[in-house]
């Protein structure tokens, strides 16, 4: 066994026998590391006071100023300050996080005093503050201390006694760092200083290698509202920055999991072996399950998945979860190597199947994506899952089905064996009366034919054209396979939830009735349809680059709708996607200020949306990710012949090269330079990259408008020339952009041109067979702008 080293015995010394779980199901042996957690979670002060006058504590990019007395704990990890205190934070150099202290805040930087502050740390915080004196215990004080950690457990789901003891136990370098501040003009507010990235992952969902979050409650919300989020200042120094994945401990690979639903109306249990790679040596883990329920009507804490037991080769291991926590945090009895297989068996109960309101016999996880233990984002791994349910009903779930069968144990239910044998980084399942429509997929390049499957209600609960989803499902995952490559999973199908929107799980999406022959019926189906590729087989890497995922699979239903219903209704929707890019944020008292697409880019992923920006994640995520998108197709094709292929090419050799992993924006970037430079439009203009496009369309905001100003002369051999400027308005002065050119000459005779734009104007000329009757710039509108217009003499 690993000894612990020198803070974890000073801090564990002659505790052992003193403290007990107050969990529930902690009944493993008793271990120094749970008595490590219990005492940090005690949090008693009686550690001795320091007099503090103008004591500065520099933490990154934070300054926090203490005039008046510090009380610490016994182990050194905690204090509680009384008195005049002042907090500044050196604002990060993005223009997003200046503009989003702005607007929440109404300041141009994050500043405030405070009269109360109640510190957490794992890092030298402890010898900042200086040597204690004795000092009898302060009532005021201990109650501050015993009420922070409960209040952010309920608004966050974090639990920070157990990040601590985490901390600890596995050597973190440099320590974590948390303060809650209240009592000044900001009111209560908290920092969050995670060189490990953990809190920001797991319980804010910022996963770009964040280190730093400042954030505050929303009571109009109820929900915690990040105010900034910032990399570490070395980050910033180096100019680049790891993902949060790379703090990952472990690499789930496999579950093996036994689901029992025979009594969903009260509880949802999960037995299931994890089976996973270690990453970096490690004495603790921290998993998430849940943390998506929200704080009201009090999901987290009454319908949370509850670990009842976790054991590694039939010996309990102790475990922390607390109530309002969004996963929990394993203490393994021995070092964890890197490089080694653990596999840890885990039982867990809740209350966690919802019973939908319109269709009340139809019940569906409470999170389709926290259903299950995990640890990191995304993380893919390969699933055997067994369900057991109620023999009047059906389960229909992610994955290939291998039996369904009467339980020989239980005359009352039924047994059905799931397996997903690729590595995907979601599953989940529905559970309801479901009558099953099945056909079978026949590919036109060939190969074994997939089962197709969709599970509908019986006609006396609600009447829904099945054969009309079927061949909707069957059509949209033939047409995207034909232009994004070979669709990987052994089935697909899709699930009937009551419920206004869907979603795409690897091989299984989960929809309403949508069943009317529209075009919204056809983008909706052939979106999530899309998914498969675009989250399914390539996993965005972090929410900075989900638009990988949702404005992927949004260009990709509209693409599907102008081949199934018309051009028209096609550029209908492109029309739509481009008006709501200047409708105004929403708030929570009614229309905002200025247009959506100002709010900021499309790099800053769920962070766009806060309750000054309501809204604003899905319109640029959505729709100016998938605009953006076709302006590439539009870069990549042909614009002489209109042949689009090579963006085709592009997009399936992106597939290729990330099939069952996790890309970036800038791995997406990598690949389309590198189709790009063989492309008309790059050899023309002598464009080397789409380094540039990138940085005006993914990090900025500019909304252009375009006019060309031309006029033709006739030329001595018969042609005409034609010559002019296109202008470029409300764009910096180096925004590059290349815009098509259509000329119509009569008797449907039709050419397309380009012409390059450069700063606010750029001249241009071309020799023409004849004089057109039209010159129309961009009537398509394949590049994203605010009006484009002709003015032509």
């Amino acid at each position: 066994m690993r000894k612990l080293n020198p803070f974890v015995q000073l801090v564990c010394f002659s505790l052992c026998c003193l403290f007990t779980s107050s969990l529930r199901a902690q009944d493993a042996a008793p271990s120094k590391e749970l008595a490590l957690y219990n005492q940090i979670k005690a949090f008693d002060l009686n550690g001795g006071a320091i007099d503090v006058k103008g004591l500065v504590l520099k933490k990154d990019r934070t300054q926090i100023t203490l005039d008046g007395v510090v009380y610490l704990s016994a182990s050194p990890t905690g204090a509680v300050f009384i008195g005049e205190g002042k907090f500044a934070l050196e604002t990060p150099p993005s223009d997003f996080e200046r503009q989003n202290i702005k607007r929440l805040l109404g300041t141009d930087v994050i500043e405030s005093d405070f009269k109360t502050a109640v510190l957490r740390f794992s890092d030298d915080t402890a010898a900042q503050l200086g040597q204690p004196h004795a000092a009898p215990a302060n009532p005021r004080a201990q109650k501050l201390a015993l009420e922070m950690e409960p209040r952010i457990l309920r608004e966050t789901g974090a639990n920070i006694s157990a990040r601590l003891a985490l901390s600890i136990l596995n050597g973190e370098r440099p320590g974590f760092f948390f303060a809650n501040f209240d009592g000044g003009k900001r009111g209560r507010f908290s920092l969050v200083l995670d060189y490990q990235t953990r809190i920001p992952v797991a319980n804010f969902e910022i996963n770009a290698g964040e280190k730093g979050l400042v954030f505050a409650y929303n009571t109009d919300v109820t929900s915690p509202e990040v105010w900034t989020a910032f990399y570490s200042l070395e980050d910033y120094q180096h100019g680049q920055v790891a993902y949060s994945d790379t703090n990952d401990l472990i690499d789930i690979q496999n579950y093996d999991m036994d689901v029992d639903l025979r009594e969903h109306k009260k509880r949802m249990r999960l037995a299931t072996r994890v089976t996973a790679q270690v990453l970096t040596d490690s004495r603790s883990l921290c998993f998430k399950i849940g943390e998506t329920l929200p704080e009201t009507p009090d999901w987290r804490l009454k319908k949370q998945m509850r670990v009842k037991s976790i054991k590694i080769a039939d010996n309990n291991i102790p475990f922390a979860q607390e109530d309002w926590e969004g996963g929990f945090t394993v203490f393994l009895p021995d070092i964890a190597k890197a490089g080694s297989t653990l596999k840890l068996d885990l039982e867990l109960e809740g209350d966690f199947i919802y019973d939908s309101e319109t269709v009340s016999v139809c019940h569906y996880p409470r999170s389709n994506e926290t259903w299950f233990p995990r640890h990191g984002y995304l993380d893919r791994a390969t699933f055997n899952i067994t369900y057991r349910y109620p023999k009047n009903l059906h389960v229909a779930s992610g994955g290939l089905r291998l039996s369904e069968e009467p339980d020989p144990e239980d005359k009352d239910a039924t047994i059905a064996r799931y397996q997903m044998s690729q590595p995907v980084p979601l599953v989940t399942f529905a559970l309801g009366p479901f009558k099953r429509y099945q056909e079978l997929i026949k590919w036109e390049k060939g190969g074994p034919d997939t089962p197709l499957e969709f599970d509908s209600l019986p006609g006396d609960l609600r009447a829904i054209k099945e054969d009309f989803i079927l061949a909707e499902l069957n059509n949209s995952v033939r047409y995207f396979t034909a232009l994004f490559g070979t669709y990987p999973y052994p089935s697909f199908g899709a699930a009937f939830h009551p419920f206004n929107f869907g979603q795409g799980f690897p091989s299984l999406l989960m929809i309403p009735a949508t069943d009317r022959a529209n075009k919204r019926t056809y983008q909706f189906i052939a979106h999530e349809t899309a998914h498969q590729w675009w989250g399914g087989i390539v996993a965005w890497r972090s929410y900075r680059d989900q638009w990988l995922s949702e404005g992927f699979a949004e260009y990709s239903g509209i693409l599907y709708t102008g081949m199934r219903e018309s051009r028209g209704a096609k550029d209908d929707l492109i029309s739509e996607l481009r008006t709501s890019l200047r409708d105004p944020p929403r708030t929570l008292i009614g229309p905002g200020k200025g247009r959506l697409i100002d709010v900021g880019p499309i790099i800053l992923g769920h962070r766009l949306a806060t309750r000054k920006t309501l809204g604003a994640y899905q319109t640029l995520i959505y729709n100016k990710g998938a605009l953006v998108l076709r302006m590439l197709h539009f870069l990549l094709s042909d614009p002489d012949s209109g042949n689009g292929q090579p963006f085709f090419d592009m997009m399936t050799d992106f597939v290729r090269r990330y099939r069952n992993l996790t890309a970036s924006t800038d791995d997406f970037r990598q690949i389309a330079n590198a189709h790009f430079t063989r492309t008309p439009i790059a050899k023309e203009y002598n464009i080397h990259d789409l380094n540039w496009f990138f940085q005006e369309m993914i990090y900025q905001t500019a909304l252009p408008s375009y006019e060309l100003q031309y006029h033709i002369t006739d030329q001595p051999d018969g042609k005409v020339m034609i010559s002019g400027i296109t202008i470029q308005q409300n764009t910096p002065d180096d925004w590059i952009m290349v815009l098509p050119v259509k000329f119509e000459f009569g008797e449907n005779q039709r050419a397309t041109a380009t012409v390059v734009v450069q700063g606010p104007s750029t001249p241009f000329q071309m020799r023409l067979p004849m004089r057109p009757r039209k010159v129309e710039l961009d009537p398509e509108h394949w590049i994203l702008s605010e009006r484009t217009s002709t003015k032509g003499s």
